[in-house]
Parts: C-alpha cells; structure tokens; sequence
C-alpha cells in the first residue's frame, strides 16, 4: 500500500482526469479514512414501471420528455427466496423450437440475436427433470447450440450512510468541454433521463424485454450515467460530457432485489452491438455464463471494448464474469491512498485499478450522493478507453489496451499483481516518451 500526503493526491488525481479529457480546475476533496466499514447494498425503490415489448426489437428509445415517477430510496430488505431454475439456450437461425416443445419446454421469453444469428430462449425447468437433465437433453436437441443456466448478475455498489462512511470525498470538474465525442454504451438498471445532472446529454435509453418481469429502480443506472456523460455545470460532473451514451436497461427487481439474467444481458449486447458503440460499460457481476461468453466474444471480434466490474466479493471470493473473461477489462477499486477496496475480488483477472471508494455520482431522482463499489470504478476505466480509442483509430481495441496497461500506475508488488491489476489508471506523465502522445490535452 503506498500512503501519500493529499497535495500528491490531488495532483494524480488531476493528472488521472486530463487523460481522460477533463481541465486542469479539479477539486478533489478527500478527508482520511477513519471508521470505515461495509454497508449495505443499495437497491432501487419498490415502484415500478411497465416492460415493453416489441415483436422486431425488444427494446425501445424512451424521449427525455417522457415524464418518470420519482421513486424515493427504500430500505435494505431481506433477499427474496430463489426460484426455480431456468435455462437459456441460443438457437441458430434456419431451427425451429418445435424439437423442444415436443419434449416439454415451456419457452418464458425468446428474441432475435443479430450478432449471433439466431434466436435466444428462456425456458422454464420442466416438471420431473433437473436442471442438469434439462440442460443437457436442449443440448442433444438442439447439438449446434448453445445451452447453459439463466445466471443471474448483480451490481457492484455500496452506500454510504452516517457512520458507516466517516471519509467524505468529492471530484468536481472545471467544466472542460472535450472535443471527443466517443459513443460509449452501458447496461445497467433503470436510468433517470429527468436527473439534473443528464439534462441536455447526447443519452439516449433503452430497455431490453423483461417479459412480466417490473423494471428494475434507477439509483444504480443514473449514477453511472452521470459519471460518464453528467454536465459540467452540476453538481454531479461526468467524465466525458459530450460523449453519446446509450443505456441499456437490462435489470428487473425481485422484492427489493435487483438482478439482471443472461437472457437480459445477452440482448443488451447484441442491442449495443448493432448500435456500433465503441465502448460498453459493466457495472455488474456473476457467474460464468456460456451463453453470455458467446455474445460478449462476438462483441469483442466486432472491435467493441469491453469494461466490467471486478465485483464486491471480497479478496477469496470466485472470479466474476463478464470481469474474468479475457476479452474484457476487469477493474478493481482504490481509495483515495490508493488503497484497494476491501471488499473488491482479487485475482489473476484484475486488469486496472480507478477510483472507486466514496465516489460522489447522481442520486435517483436529483443530487448526489456518495458511493462505493467496483462499479464506480468501472467507468473511470471505460472513458479512458473511450478517449484512447478515438485519439488512436488506426489501431484495434488490443493495441489501445497495452497503451492503457502501460501508462497505469504500479501499485502493491512490483509489476503485475492481482490485487491491482496493472496498476491505477493514470495519466500520460507517468509513461515513458514512447506513449506520451497518446494522450488528451485540454483546451
């Protein structure tokens, strides 16, 4: 761990948001850490709004003059009890389900997957069979698909309240309008198109079929949001405000769960795929899915970078995919000492390290609110790739990357590590003069 006095602080803080193509006026207020320990996960309102569902696209752009029921936080309540297994399976287009109707599956949900060509189905688990069984006679039927478990993925945040957050800490922006527009893609929860913060953003929303499933709050969704895209002029600057952004809503709720499946993901993808995005932000995590593999291996054969939460399990915890798989970036959390979050995964997979502990984001409905989490740290990481994608088009999302490894920070043991990765995600003085003009200057 490396402790150093707050004057260096804010001066790698300030050089960290000029490589991501922010001004020279940073405020960063960061007060020593005291007290610290782990609060509950946020979780969304128990209001809802409709799904929607469109035979061509599952999906649809929602107009910011739309009006959205304000929903106020709600308590941490107790995890729902789980529920049947389900199974998602992809279908290569020229079949037909017949094969499994006539073995007993019931279809839940089913959607077109462009990058793949083909078709993406839930069932449910039939009657005297287990999932196993299930899984493996879809495998049989269908011997050119694709069949796994409908795993389910969960964000990556915790809120800081009272006590449990003694360290305030704040990132203000001068308000440096980039002249790099990247066109960024996210999935996430539910976003705020209302939240000052996304007023007069190039945002556009769009949400996956959830089938009867409610959609899930907007507290994860906007703060994420306003982290890449928020204006200057707020209280809740983002990190590229003149980046398009489109957000996938992706995630339904369950009691006062919030939960995203791999069909929901999966179709999120393809969505951002077809949108020709450069870059999609993660801020979420779960279990190795084979299914979802298959998608996020096309988006990157596409040229499409990929940014993931390294998760919240904890240093012993099993790798969290989409993070583990190699073709994305995972990202871990330091602190303002750049220490790591303690409640971060640790492993062969960290990629990079960015901020990510009492991070000051959107709250739901309007202002601010402090956050920690991997998730935060994400978008750090996804704007930086943005950038350097842009400022280099010449080369592939592999080549941008190393550029982004080598420039990073080294942090903990010498070299690679997995607690950190490649180290903190950081500006382009801290590269040798062979990578130094890769970077963003302002204006």
């Amino acid at each position: 761990m490396h402790n150093r006095p707050s004057a260096e602080i804010n001066t790698t803080r300030r050089k960290l948001l000029r490589k991501i193509g922010l001004g020279a006026g940073l405020a960063y207020v960061a007060p020593a850490l005291t007290g610290l320990s782990v609060a509950q996960a946020s979780t969304g309102s128990g209001r809802s709004r409709p799904s929607i569902s469109r035979p061509s696209r599952p999906s649809r752009p929602r107009s910011r003059l739309q009006q959205q029921p304000a929903r106020a936080p709600q308590a941490p309540q107790p995890q729902p009890v789980p529920l049947p297994p389900e199974i998602v399976t992809f279908i290569p287009a020229g079949q037909t389900l017949e094969p499994a109707l006539a073995a007993g599956f019931t279809p839940l949900a089913q959607s077109d997957i462009a990058a793949l060509q083909g078709v993406l189905v839930r069932f449910a688990l039939p009657q005297g069979r287990t999932l196993a069984q299930a899984m493996a006679e879809l495998a049989v039927l269908f011997p050119t698909g694709l069949t796994d478990e409908n795993h389910f993925y969960a964000t990556d945040d915790l809120t800081c309240d009272g006590g449990d957050c003694a360290a305030h800490a704040m990132i203000g922006w001068a308000g440096w309008p980039s002249a790099l527009r990247p066109k960024i893609g996210m999935i996430d929860t539910g976003v705020n198109i209302d939240h000052p913060a996304l007023q007069g953003r190039r945002l556009q929303v769009q949400q996956v079929d959830l089938g009867n499933r409610d959609a899930a709050g907007r507290v994860h969704g906007t703060a994420i949001a306003a982290m890449l895209i928020g204006s200057v002029e707020g209280r809740v600057p983002g990190l590229l405000p003149d980046a398009e952004l489109i957000a996938v809503e992706a995630f339904h709720a369950r009691g006062a769960a919030e939960q995203a499946d791999a069909f929901s993901v999966a179709n999120a993808l393809d969505l951002l795929i077809g949108e020709g995005v450069d870059v999609i932000n993660l801020s979420f995590s779960g279990p190795e899915n084979a299914v979802l593999k298959r998608v996020v291996q096309e988006a990157a054969a596409r040229g499409v970078g990929l940014v993931a939460a390294a998760g919240n399990g904890g240093p012993g915890s099993a790798p969290a995919y989409p993070a583990a798989w190699p073709e994305v970036i995972a990202v871990t959390a330091v602190d303002s000492r750049e220490r790591v979050y303690r409640q971060a995964n640790q492993g062969p997979y960290v990629a990079l390290a960015a901020p990510g502990v009492n991070i000051w984001t959107a709250a739901s409905v309007s202002g601010g609110r402090l956050r920690s989490g991997t998730s935060y740290a994400a978008p750090f990481v996804t704007a930086a790739l943005a950038v350097e994608r842009m400022r280099l088009p010449e080369k592939n999302v592999e080549e941008v990357t190393a550029v982004l490894f080598a420039c990073a920070k080294d942090l903990g043991e010498a070299g690679y590590d997995p607690v950190f990765g490649h180290g903190l995600i950081t500006s382009p003085e801290e590269c040798d003069d062979e990578t130094q003009f890769f970077s963003v200057s302002g204006e």
